[in-house]
C-alpha cells in the first residue's frame, strides 16, 4: 500500500474492492484489493431498518444477494441473513454484508495506510442524518488513515461541510453541470469525480480541469493510459491488477 502525494503521481482507488475477482464490497474483495500496490478503497453506505449503517452499491439487496427489497425496508439481521457472495463467478458462498463498524474494524487490524473513500448513498434515497452518523463512526475509531467522502447528492456533501469544515469531499458527477461548479467554487467540496465516459466526450475539460480530477470507473487500457499520462491525482478502477501494472509502466513505482 503506497502512501503517495506528490505531484507527477496518480492514486489508485479498488472500486467496492477488487470486485473483478471476488463479490463487490464484501471482505474477499476488499482482501484481493489490498494485496495489490494500491493507494485506497472505495465504499458505498446505506443505512437499514433499524439504523445500522451497511456496505452495498444497490439502495435494494436484489443484485447482489439471494435477497430482494430495499435496504432501508430491512433490519439489520435481515440483512445479515443473506448470502453476498453466491451472486457472481466465482462464488463466496456464506460471505455476508458488512457493516460499516466491521469494515472499520478490518482496516483497524489490517494496520491500514492508504485512504478510505466512502460514498454515501442518498442520491435515490433520504437517509436523514446518515451524515452525522457515519462521520461520528469513522470519528469514533480515530482512523491514522486519510477518509474521504463522496456523493451525488449536493446537498449531502454540504451538511458534511457543515458538520466539518476540514472533511475531504468530492461530487460525484455524470456530467459536471455549472451548478456543480458553482457549489465547488462557494467550497461544498473540493474534488469532482466525473464519469470517464463524459470526460472522453470532452477531452479539452479532461486534461484543463487536471488537478481536482478523479474519474469513475476507468477500466480499459486506453483510458488507464491516458488517466496516468496526464497525472490527474486519483482513479477509480475495477481492474486493480491491470491499473497498477499500466501506472508502474507510464510513471514508475512512485517511490
Amino acid at each position: 500500500m503506497k502512501k503517495q502525494t506528490t505531484n507527477g503521481y496518480t492514486e489508485i482507488f479498488a472500486h467496492r474492492g477488487y470486485r473483478v475477482v471476488a463479490p463487490e464490497n464484501t471482505f474477499p474483495a476488499f482482501e484481493a484489493a489490498l494485496a495489490y500496490d494500491i493507494d485506497g478503497l472505495e465504499i458505498d453506505v446505506h443505512r437499514t431498518l433499524d439504523g445500522e449503517l451497511v456496505i452495498m452499491h444497490d439502495e435494494t439487496v436484489d443484485r447482489t444477494t439471494n435477497g430482494t427489497g430495499f435496504i432501508k425496508d430491512m433490519t439489520l439481521n435481515d440483512i445479515k441473513a443473506l448470502d453476498a457472495g453466491i451472486y457472481k463467478e466465482p462464488k463466496f458462498p456464506g460471505t455476508t454484508v458488512p457493516t460499516l463498524r466491521e469494515f472499520l474494524t478490518f482496516l483497524r487490524e489490517k494496520n491500514f495506510t492508504g485512504k478510505l473513500l466512502i460514498e454515501v448513498k442518498t442520491d435515490h434515497v433520504a437517509y436523514d442524518g446518515i451524515e452525522a452518523q457515519i462521520l461520528a463512526m469513522v470519528t469514533s475509531f480515530e482512523p491514522t488513515y486519510e477518509v474521504l467522502y463522496q456523493s451525488f447528492n449536493l446537498a449531502t456533501l454540504r451538511e458534511f461541510r457543515k458538520l466539518d469544515k476540514t472533511l475531504s469531499l468530492a461530487a460525484l458527477v455524470s456530467w459536471a453541470t455549472p451548478r456543480v461548479y458553482w457549489r465547488r467554487f462557494l467550497g461544498d467540496f473540493t474534488y469532482l469525480h466525473p464519469n470517464i465516459k463524459a470526460l472522453e466526450m470532452r477531452p479539452r475539460y479532461f486534461w484543463s480541469a487536471g488537478r481536482h480530477l478523479r474519474p469513475w470507473t476507468v477500466d480499459k487500457d486506453n483510458q488507464l493510459e491516458h488517466v496516468f499520462a496526464q497525472t490527474l491525482p486519483g482513479v477509480i478502477t475495477n481492474e486493480v491488477a491491470k491499473a497498477v501494472a499500466i501506472r508502474e509502466k507510464i510513471q514508475g513505482d512512485g517511490q
